[in-house]
């Protein structure tokens, strides 16, 4: 008779995010993502990836090493997954098919699941099941599961509570706590506070060692109305990169589109996968207010057919500095000519992970010396900081907690934060390692 946290990706790292948790003979997976870098070190070049296997993502470390349940691969119950980011459920397609399992999900994350298979030729035998943010519902005799609503840079982002009768498991990765989201609602803090015998809690630490909280998606929009219509815009060609999945920041750019009176154009597959899902999760409709251009000869073809850009607010990805998304490549190929005085802003800030800074270093060279006009970190972000760690944690209470989504660096400040102001015995607070399990009961 155990309660037993197995960590398959995402522990003492950042990204690949996926944990199993066991209850007697029973296992629930929560999330299945990618390492990204990683992954697009072995998919560069390819546009067709139903050719990769899972044993080549899981030896190169780009996916959760799913082979360390053994025999309980057998006696998984569940796969539930938190949100729509690729670091979370980007791994689904090339593993949820090993497991004789239903996915479970918020309607968003749902439709995110279907565009990331079906778009990409790599179907489901699984049956994707879709729960409303803030819904429980049994999974077996002795498990049920609890989704509750969390604030994060992507809709439908949900904390997974595993009840059991040795307590609940608590699964938060990723959240923040933003009292002005300018999509959806607050994060459902009521619900957090009614949690009882929490026996264990497993936590997004990212920006832990930050002695700050994390600002509201409201501050990001203030921002970028207030720098960019302050500028003299008039004739310029004008591209704003951001992260696809962030409907809420793609919502304020179409906006402020309105309010230069340029037409919003969606460049990308990434972008096109996430507004549909959007669209069919009934969050926001883009198609009214924006053209939507999704794949690599479509967008050349426009680029050079326009005249006339500065009529049009590009959108773009490519805010990490990646090679291979659509504004390096755009501008290495000679679609966008890009001359002194136009504006590329970044709405987004450098993560630092894997060749981030050096490509964005790339990228920037190659801006400068077109004599452009950049605007950068006009963002903030979907991670809690320090404080909203504090928060949570007086919150709920939990016996156990495990730090996870950081680097060493991150999970020592959070051990910090918990043993030396909030009184915790250092033995209840675990950092650990993929493969590492943890029994509870």
């Amino acid at each position: 008779m155990t309660l037993e946290v197995i960590p398959l990706g995402g522990f003492s790292e950042i990204g690949r995010n996926c944990v199993a948790i066991k209850v007697d003979d029973e296992v629930v997976i929560c999330d299945m993502g990618l390492m990204l870098d990683k992954y697009i070190e072995i998919t560069e070049g390819q546009e067709d990836k139903s050719n990769i296997s899972a044993k080549q993502l899981i030896r190169h470390g780009a996916a959760p090493d799913t082979n360390l349940l053994g025999e309980l691969r057998k006696h998984v119950v569940a796969i539930a997954i938190t949100h729509g980011h690729l670091d979370h459920v980007g791994a689904l397609p090339f593993l949820a098919n090993r497991f004789d399992a239903d996915i479970h999900a918020a309607p968003f994350t749902a439709q995110v699941i279907e565009q990331l298979t079906n778009r990409d030729r790599m179907p489901l035998r699984n049956r994707v099941i879709t729960h409303p943010s803030n819904g429980r519902f049994r999974l077996t005799r002795n498990i049920e599961l609890e989704f509750v609503h969390m604030t994060h840079s992507i809709p439908d982002t949900v904390c997974i509570v595993v009840h059991s009768k040795y307590g609940s498991v608590i699964y938060i990765n990723d959240f923040k706590f933003d009292r002005t989201p300018t999509l959806g609602p607050k994060t459902n803090i009521r619900r957090l506070q009614q949690l009882k015998g929490i026996k264990c809690l497993i936590i997004d630490s990212l920006y832990a060692h930050k002695t700050e909280k994390t600002p509201s998606e409201k501050i990001a929009e203030d921002m970028l109305f207030d720098e960019v219509l302050n500028m003299d815009t008039k004739g310029r060609t004008m591209v704003i990169t951001t992260f696809s999945s962030h409907i809420a920041r793609l919502r304020s750019i179409v906006k402020l589109g309105k309010k230069l009176g340029r037409k919003v154009v969606f460049l990308g597959r990434s972008i096109d996968k996430y507004a549909t899902s959007a669209e069919l999760a009934k969050i926001h409709n883009f198609k009214p207010d924006v053209k939507m251009i999704a794949y690599r000869e479509k967008i050349g073809r426009f680029l050079e057919k326009e005249k006339d850009l500065s009529k049009y607010l590009l959108v773009v990805t490519g805010h990490q500095g990646e090679p291979k998304a659509v504004l390096s490549r755009i501008i290495d190929e000679g679609y966008l000519k890009l001359k002194q005085d136009d504006i590329v802003i970044f709405s987004s800030k450098v993560i630092p992970a894997g060749d981030n800074e050096k490509n964005m270093e790339k990228l920037m060279q190659k801006l400068k010396s077109r004599k452009v006009r950049i605007l950068t970190d006009i963002h903030v972000s979907g991670h809690g900081a320090r404080e909203d760690h504090r928060d949570l944690l007086q919150m709920l209470r939990p016996e156990h907690v495990i730090p996870t989504h950081g680097g060493i660096r991150q999970l020592d400040s959070f051990k910090q934060l918990a043993v030396k102001e909030l009184g915790y015995s250092p033995k209840k607070v675990h950092i650990l390692y993929n493969g590492q399990r943890l029994r509870l009961a």
